[in-house]
């Protein structure tokens, strides 16, 4: 194998209370980063994004098994149609799904949840403008639309900095 093959990195979990494992492609930074966290079980909620247009914050303490490889082929097949649907994952109990709202209200989501560890309260607005609330004690992931959270963080920029983000 030469070292200019690309390499197809993936991190596939086993989570509390869900009989399948969870399959993610990843780019070779995430795939690290998860690596060294869940070696150092670290608590809290682990972001990161994924290679088919997912981000996602995993609370690392509903992990049970982590499996990590990489590839010089891809083994899993990317969905090209990734929806706008924003899923909550609880123990115990089928994947709630909603249909992504303000994108503002999910880079916020993913702000608050980065530095913490503790349980609190977050919400956002789903299509319909219903508010969505959820306590993140028992949350063990929250999946978003890469694109539909970059577009939040490029909001908060400008309405902060009055100019779009360098691209």
């Amino acid at each position: 194998m030469s070292n200019n093959s690309p390499q197809f990195h993936y991190i596939k979990l086993w989570l509390r209370s869900i009989d399948k494992p969870l399959v993610f492609p990843v780019a070779e930074a995430a795939w690290g980063r998860f690596r060294r966290s869940y070696r150092a079980k670290k608590n809290g909620f682990f972001i990161f994004a994924t290679r088919d247009g997912r981000t996602l914050a995993l609370n690392l303490g509903y992990v049970q098994l982590a499996h990590v490889w990489e590839e010089s082929e891809e083994k899993v097949s990317l969905s090209t149609d990734i929806n706008s649907d924003v899923a909550l994952y609880f123990p115990c109990r089928a994947v709630e799904t909603f249909a992504a709202g303000d994108p503002v209200d999910l880079a916020k989501i993913f702000s608050a949840l980065k530095p913490s560890e503790e349980d609190q309260t977050l919400s956002f607005a789903d299509a319909d403008g219903k508010l969505v609330m959820f306590s993140t004690g028992d949350l063990m992931l929250f999946e978003a639309p890469t694109e539909v959270v970059e577009e939040g963080y490029r909001q908060i920029y400008y309405q902060e900095r009055g100019t779009l983000p360098p691209r």
